[in-house]
């Protein structure tokens, strides 16, 4: 993974007053109903499975297709001038155990993510805490038994920040966690200073109430050894180990 330098700061969250008023009266006139089906805004961490070392915080904003499937868009903050990053596309255990071997490689497990505290949801700051708890531990049992392919077309630096300019490079594949000594400590405790929580408290609180089912085999192919990733490699690229 390439290393990239930061993004100058006079092309920051700036737009001319032209487009702003543009931007607004979209809003009357014109039709987002895709987005309108997002109900579910979730936080957690992403790595590169040929580059583990690389993470980063996403925040993920997912529309219910139906109960097998759901679609997520991935930005690298809450903020209103977030860059979108990625998509992940989520489906059940039950979908999982259809997909071809090949096919497979590409997936990953949330079992590890969700019981250890690092999946979450993104509550509102002025929702109370124990509400918020409430509501996150079925979204959570839902999602244990899950598995995503992510895609990442937004580069990540050392930092796992989104700091270039422009989406630069092919697509990525992303993975989740396995395991505790995957995690970069100081990436983590950032996602939960931003969002004002404890993954060591969430991990407590799913303890003998969330337990997901053993992983299909299959998922997770980065932790064996065979680390699959999108190379800029020719005139069409390549997928490779």
């Amino acid at each position: 993974m390439e290393h990239h330098t930061s993004e100058s700061k006079e092309s920051q969250g700036q737009v001319s007053a032209g487009t702003a008023i543009l931007s607004s009266s979209a809003k009357l006139l014109q039709s987002f109903n895709p987005l309108g089906g997002i109900c579910e805004s979730l936080c957690g961490l992403h790595l590169f499975p040929n580059d583990p070392k690389r993470q980063y915080i996403a925040y993920h904003y997912c529309h219910m297709i139906d109960e097998d499937r759901r679609q997520c868009l991935i930005y690298d903050s809450d903020s209103e001038t977030a860059k979108l990053v990625g998509v992940e596309y989520v489906i059940s255990e039950k979908l999982f155990k259809t997909l071809d071997e090949n096919e497979k490689k590409f997936w990953h497990s949330h079992k590890f993510e969700v019981e250890s505290g690092m999946l979450v949801v993104n509550a509102k700051g002025m929702v109370p805490a124990v509400v918020a708890k409430t509501a996150e531990m079925p979204v959570m049992q839902g999602l244990v038994n899950t598995y995503g392919k992510a895609i990442q077309t937004w580069p990540v630096d050392d930092n796992g920040e989104c700091s270039c300019r422009v989406p630069t490079g092919p697509p990525q594949i992303l993975a989740s966690f396995t395991s505790d000594d995957q995690i970069r400590q100081d990436i983590l405790d950032k996602r939960d200073k931003e969002l004002g929580i404890s993954t060591t408290e969430k991990r407590k609180e799913r303890e003998g109430k969330i337990q997901g089912n053993p992983v299909v085999e299959g998922a997770d192919q980065w932790t064996k050894g065979k680390a699959w990733q999108i190379y800029d490699e020719g005139a069409h690229g390549s997928v490779r180990v």
